[in-house]
This record gives C-alpha cells, structure tokens and sequence, in this order.
C-alpha cells in the first residue's frame, strides 16, 4: 500500500474539498433549486404539466410561420419634465397645465415576435436564474462552513 507524506494527503484533501465545493455550487444546488420551482409550479390544481403544454400553445397558436407570440413592454422613455417656477415658500406654487396624469400601468403587452428573439430572452432568463442559484449556493456553503468550523473549535 502506498502511503502519502502528509503535506500531499493535505494537497489532496485540499482538491477532493475544491471539487466537492465546486460540484455542489455549479450542479447540484442549481439542479435543486430548478426542480423546487418546478415542483411549486405543479401545486396549481391543474399541475405543471397541464401549465406547460397551455403555455406552449398559447406561444404558437394563430402566430405567423418563424414567430410566437410574447410579451412586448410598452414602457416609453421619460419625457421631459415641464419647468417648475422659482417661487418661494410664502406664496402658492401655480399648477402646470403640462402636467398630466400617469398612463395606466400595463406590465406588457401581446404581440408577434421573432421566434429566435424569444428563444435568446428565455436562455437570458434561464441564464440568470442558473447564476441567481449559483450565487445563492455558494453564499450559503459559505455560511454553513463558518458555522461548522465555529462548531468544531477550528480557527474562524
């Protein structure tokens, strides 16, 4: 049997930490918190299967060929803001007649858009929820560390 020195037993047990850390933070936390997601979304009484066939449906039907149907954001940049007379505090600001009242809000609106700008924004998405995971799993390995260490009596 071949025995190590004790400085590559620590190098070793170094690495197996490292790629135990690294597993953890890039697969499996990420894997877990996509699968609770998933499992939240099958607690409508309809389930998750059901939501996902709907949703896919509602993207294509009655869309022209190479589109889907998404949701385009109406937001519109800020206009200029009318001038606010200099006045002072003793007398009544007068009231603008620029000024008017703010638009309803409307989170998106349906239209046809290209098949490969949707598929790019879900990837994006997707994208940041995987690195929102990520971070999330690598914050709390390092607070569970600290914990540990402060359990065991080794150095914080």
């Amino acid at each position: 049997m071949l025995t190590l020195s004790p400085v590559w037993h620590g190098r070793l047990r170094a690495a197996r930490q490292i790629q135990n850390f690294l597993l953890q933070t890039l697969v499996i936390h990420p894997a877990l918190l996509f699968f609770l997601l998933f499992l939240l979304s099958a607690h409508s009484p309809e389930g998750a299967g059901q939501w996902l066939l709907k949703e896919a449906e509602a993207l294509v039907r009655d869309a022209p060929a190479g589109q889907v149907w998404g949701c385009v954001s109406q937001a519109t940049p800020v206009e200029t803001w009318p001038s606010v007379p200099d006045t002072s505090r003793d007398k009544a600001a007068p009231v603008s007649s620029d000024i008017r009242p703010a638009p309803p809000a409307v989170m998106c609106v349906k239209a046809v858009v290209s098949r490969d700008a949707w598929v790019a924004q879900t990837n994006d998405t997707l994208l940041f929820l995987y690195k929102a995971g990520v971070v999330l799993s690598v914050i709390s390995s390092l607070v569970v560390r600290h914990f540990r260490r402060r359990v065991n009596g080794e150095n914080v």
